[in-house]
């Protein structure tokens, strides 16, 4: 046991000695890269960037075709003739492929042992704005497919996971692995019997200057039965234990970022505990604390030890933990002690050095939940660590650019303190709106969720403040005012507005604006489309005007600030009102042919109709509620 520990001893010391391993140096391969599978052909990367087989009777024509928004990796492009092989990885890489608006990096990994290709595409959107990306992505079979079938998601219905065939390719089958179990982000599976052609389609938004990335796995196999048991005992994490955490981080069509918490990649075992070392060491067995006391800078905090999925050291100087807990809580600090108990599979206990830990994990627990909803609020530091506090009571004073704000904390998803791009705060609230602004506080004060404990931190040190999870839910065509540095008022625009056209002064009712858009080459010039769709320029004479949020609030805002304003359902004019509800009260007719003219009528109006309609809706009679929703049900369908 002495010498166990000397020995260990001695390993702690030299992690913090211990050079980095050179990589091998990157290699540059001329395209088509061609490449053995396990069946004796070839697999070949083309090079416009998708997969092909070469040989006797090979399966593929090609895999991984990957077009984006219409345009693929042909498009209108020279065809690639190099690529490189990454030294540390072993995949090939073809870099910069230009697709559409933006630049897409292929990864191809041959992974010979288990008979596989591991495709990775990383997007990047060079663009000043967000780009919405419609990703297909589709195989061809040489010799046609007998029969085809989609693999359910165990976890998740009206989900797949892959598809596999039957092919006339010397009876060889074929997986088409689109995405991983339960995933968030999925790819919907297209496939008609009888085609030889199976495809993926997805729909993701990339932010400006963002990047995004999949994964796809493509594999022949002897049998539909083989295929079938390699998507069930597809390891997830087995085929991305190679993958920098940067990219892994990225990928959304797998659940690739589970194991991330910020910043931070923590480890965890399978049948058993494991402590990895700085040299990269993995010892696993049964981890014997039964908790664990930390010195945060907000006074001692103890962990039991049923309450801890992972820890990390960081710092190479003084380096000291983060505790990754179930509750969803990082806590920061010093552990009070400088040894891990290990105990073996043999029965034996040691004593692992701190100073030589990298990481530590336990396993995975009976009934763990994989992909747990921390709802709770909670500070994000910059440090990494998340700590849960109780919901604050009193309202939180903001400085804009349209005067202060106090915001009660009930209206708000969270407030960014560590931005990218500038020192401004971000807030953003409940109803979608957000706002640029600085809190008016220089120490932050919050009480811990699991005590009455108040904590103090300076608002430097916090990157977040997350008060209710951000909102998936947000009306997409709730009216909005959108302004020139990319903040956003989810509301309508309130009052009178008088406008010059250079003829006429116009009054005009906010209600019944639907689109207000200021022209660039003046300030106070604007572009105005009204609820019958009538449209004219003028100046306005007043130059703000007034947005009452959503969420209640009433900001005034200078028309230079404004880029547009949308309202999908504007109120049409009084008159207007007054014919719509007197056919309202004609659906309540007791003549049966009295109506169906009205609501014939109604229909023809449209969306002019549709925002009286749905005013009215709950005071009217079930029949008239009915032909009503069928209104707004055709409305809708003609505006996709």
């Amino acid at each position: 046991m002495k010498l166990l520990q000397k020995a260990l001893a001695t390993l702690a010391v030299a992690s913090l000695v211990l050079p980095q391993l050179a990589r091998a140096a990157d290699q540059t391969v001329p395209l088509p890269y061609m490449t053995p599978d396990k069946d004796g052909n070839q697999w070949m990367v083309h090079f416009y960037g998708y997969l092909q087989q070469q040989g006797q009777m090979p399966v593929y024509s090609n895999a991984g075709v990957l077009v984006v928004n219409g345009a693929g990796t042909a498009a209108g492009r020279m065809p690639q003739r190099q690529a490189k092989i990454d030294g540390k990885t072993g995949e090939l890489i073809l870099d910069n492929l230009q697709v559409g608006n933006v630049t897409v990096t292929r990864r191809f990994q041959f992974n010979k042992e288990d008979g596989y290709v591991r495709i990775i595409d990383i997007f990047h959107n060079a663009q000043n704005k967000e780009q919405p990306l419609q990703i297909t992505l589709s195989a061809n079979m040489n010799y046609g497919v007998m029969s085809g079938q989609s693999i359910p998601d165990p976890k998740k219905k009206d989900q797949n996971t892959a598809w596999v065939a039957q092919t006339s390719a010397n009876n060889k089958a074929v997986v088409e692995m689109f995405n991983g179990v339960g995933a968030k982000t999925p790819f919907n599976i297209n496939y008609q019997q009888g085609n030889s052609q199976v495809q993926g389609t997805m729909s993701v938004n990339l932010p400006a200057g963002k990047d995004v990335a999949i994964m796809h796995v493509h594999a022949v196999m002897n049998s539909v039965a083989d295929a079938q048991e390699m998507v069930k005992k597809f390891k997830e994490s087995k085929a991305m234990k190679d993958i920098a955490p940067a990219i892994r981080k990225l990928i959304v069509n797998f659940n690739a970022s589970s194991s991330f918490y910020g910043d931070y990649e923590i480890l965890r075992g399978d049948l058993f505990d494991v402590v990895e070392m700085r040299t990269g060491d993995l010892f696993r067995g049964n981890l014997k604390d039964a908790s664990y006391k930390i010195a945060t800078f907000y006074g001692p905090v103890t962990v039991p030890a049923d309450k801890v999925l992972s820890i990390i050291s960081i710092g190479a100087v003084r380096p000291r933990q983060l505790v990754f807990t179930t509750d969803g809580d990082v806590i920061g600090g010093t552990l009070d002690r400088d040894k891990v108990a290990l105990e073996l599979s043999d029965g034996q206990t040691m004593e692992v050095p701190l100073a030589g830990v990298a990481r530590v994990g336990y396993r995975k627990r009976a009934g763990e939940v994989e992909d747990p909803v921390f709802d709770k609020p909670y500070v994000l530091m910059r440090t990494g660590e998340r700590i849960s506090i109780q919901m604050p009571k009193d309202p939180i004073t903001v400085h804009t650019r349209f005067g202060p704000m106090k915001l009660n904390p009930d209206s708000l998803t969270s407030i960014v303190f560590q931005n990218e791009e500038h020192a401004i705060h971000e807030v953003h609230m409940t109803d979608g709106t957000r706002l640029a602004a600085l809190v008016d506080s220089v120490v932050l004060e919050a009480k811990l969720a699991s005590s009455d404990q108040t904590i103090k931190f300076p608002l430097t040190s916090a990157a977040r403040l997350q008060f209710k999870p951000e909102n998936q839910d947000v009306d997409e065509n709730a009216p909005r005012l959108k302004l020139t540095n990319e903040e956003e008022l989810v509301g309508v625009l309130s009052g009178k507005m008088k406008l010059d056209t250079g003829f006429s002064l116009l009054t005009l009712d906010a209600d019944g604006i639907k689109t207000l858009a200021r022209i660039k080459e003046s300030p106070q010039d604007v572009q105005v489309t009204l609820w019958d769709e009538t449209s004219f320029r003028g100046q306005m004479l007043e130059p703000q005007v007034t947005c009452v949020t959503k969420g209640g609030l009433e900001v005034t805002v200078p028309i230079a600030l404004v880029e547009e304003y949308t309202q999908p359902l504007p109120k049409p004019s009084a008159a207007m009102v007054a014919k719509i509800k007197e056919l309202v009260a004609e659906l309540n007719a007791d003549d049966w042919a009295a109506r169906q003219k009205a609501q014939e009528k109604l229909a023809t109006m449209g969306s002019i109709a549709a925002g009286v309609l749905r005013e009215m809706r709950a005071s009217q009679p079930e029949e008239a509620q009915t032909r009503i929703d069928q209104i707004l049900g055709a409305v809708e369908k003609k505006g996709k």
